[in-house]
């Protein structure tokens, strides 16, 4: 008799995953967007309560020693876009990522346009590590020194973290007329791995990433 019922279970899964073509649920697209638009308003200290919402099935990834390698054995990444603040031109200043499996956001970025505005004292602060524009000759040491500490004081503030953080990783400085930024992997202790980046010298948050909370993809941080 036990032999019975486990033979039927197993054909009503069959049943279930042709149906179904073996694909995995996702959330809704309303879910989605609640998620989406948490993350970019406690992120950005933002108010947005509209968004568009679309869904998109990304290549999967596989890295080996730090590289990435076509293996044949990757699954879709699966997940949700969610722009939020649309301007007059058209364009979203907000947007946010979200596991469409798990109905987490785990990324969000603003847009670099319009440029952010500095404070006299900024931009005092950027025109001597600047100097006369040579970008051989810009005091980089500088803004990742101050990028580093916001960087550990917005991550600690904005984020309920389980353990201390174990250290940053430089993921490299870029500059332009505007201004510089600086971006790190923010390791904790208990695994999780933050990708951030910051606007230089106003020391704000231009884009973050849980990369624990999705698969890997080409483009990832």
């Amino acid at each position: 008799m036990k032999r019975k019922i486990a033979i039927l279970v197993i054909l009503i899964l069959c049943v279930s995953l042709l149906l179904t073509g073996g694909k995995p649920k996702i959330v809704s697209e309303d879910a989605a967007k609640a998620a989406g638009l948490a993350f970019i308003n406690h992120v950005f200290d933002a108010n947005e309560t509209e968004a568009v919402v679309t869904y998109q099935e990304q290549a999967g990834a596989t890295f080996l020693d730090g590289n990435y390698q076509v293996t044949g054995k990757e699954q879709p990444v699966l997940i949700y876009i969610v722009a939020a603040g649309k301007q007059q031109d058209g364009q979203y200043p907000y947007v946010a990522q979200v596991n469409a499996e798990t109905g987490v956001a785990y990324a969000a970025e603003q847009s670099r346009t319009p440029a952010l505005k500095m404070t006299a004292d900024q931009r005092a602060i950027w025109d001597k590590a600047r100097g006369k524009a040579d970008a051989e000759a810009f005091i980089y040491e500088s803004m990742t020194i101050d990028c580093t500490r916001a960087a550990r004081k917005w991550i600690s503030e904005k984020f309920d973290l389980e353990a201390k953080i174990l250290g940053f990783v430089d993921c490299g400085d870029s500059i332009d007329p505007e201004g510089g930024s600086s971006t790190f992997y923010v390791v904790i202790r208990d695994g999780t791995i933050y990708n951030v980046t910051l606007a230089w010298p106003q020391l704000t948050v231009r884009n973050i990433t849980i990369l624990n909370q999705t698969r890997p993809m080409e483009d990832m941080p």
